[in-house]
């Protein structure tokens, strides 16, 4: 994980650079879920187009 490679991120020095550490957890989660959302959408999208074509 990111942790082990940057001390910063498990341990960071202010508040501040803890609210990013966090916003940076969610965001990531959110990119990972946003493309598995987008790529179950893409094969039905394909399924259908097949289906129709």
């Amino acid at each position: 994980m990111a942790h082990d490679e940057e001390p910063l991120l498990a341990n960071p020095p202010s508040q501040e650079a803890a609210t990013h550490v966090a916003d940076y957890e969610r965001f990531t989660a959110m990119m990972k879920w946003g493309a598995i959302i987008c790529l179950i959408l893409a094969f039905i999208a394909v399924i259908v187009i097949k289906s129709y074509w």
